[in-house]
């Protein structure tokens, strides 16, 4: 009897008749002759049918699958990163206004607009309400040209204004967090520097 792979199908689903099951085990014990019945095809299919039952048989228990470990790329949140902070850098300039090449002016406001101020001392003329701010980080001073000197403490904010021809200044640390002072500046001003330049 030439044993197949039905035959070894039912041998063992143990459906196979008497004659069939001797066939298969005196082939088993007989070494004389080349037993590679199978295809390689066949063998195949086999060892993937296997795995399978393996896999099923095993889910939900603890398997451990063996995977390469991927490198951690570090080139995107390196990245944003960067982003953020130049980002961040960049507002807070805008927003305190201490541009490298101007970071050591006094920044006039009136109603035509900012006057930065390069030098440590101004000469000004002026009529209704100023912002003064001194975005250096040393002593400054301003003068009027009625004589009056105001020193300007480094990163303070003062309002200048003048009430009945007579000029005063009031530090905006002195002011109650509720004052929106910069709501008022309006009038004129005309500064007297060496070095001034006009971002109106």
């Amino acid at each position: 009897m030439e044993i197949n792979p039905e035959i070894l199908k039912r041998y063992n689903e143990h459906t196979a008749n008497e004659a069939e099951c001797k066939a298969v085990e005196d082939w088993l014990n007989d070494y004389s002759e080349d037993r590679n019945v199978l295809s390689s095809n066949e063998l195949n299919s086999m060892k993937h049918s296997v795995w399978r039952q393996i896999q099923q048989k095993t889910t939900g228990a603890n398997v451990v699958q063996f995977t390469k470990p991927r490198k951690k790329n570090y080139a995107l949140p390196l990245t944003a990163a960067l982003a953020i902070f130049l980002l961040i850098t960049v507002a807070y300039q805008r927003w305190t206004g201490s541009y490298l090449n101007d970071s050591d002016a006094i920044v006039i406001t009136s109603a035509q607009g900012d006057i930065e101020i390069l030098e440590d001392h101004c000469k000004l003329q002026f009529s209704g309400y100023l912002q003064v701010f001194n975005r250096s980080s040393k002593i400054k001073s301003i003068e009027c040209t009625n004589g009056e000197k105001y020193t300007l403490a480094p990163g303070e904010t003062y309002y200048l204004e003048t009430i009945d021809g007579k000029h005063s200044i009031v530090p905006e640390s002195h002011l109650s967090p509720n004052d929106n002072y910069s709501r008022f500046i309006r009038g004129d001003v005309k500064i007297y520097p060496e070095k001034a330049k006009n971002n109106v």
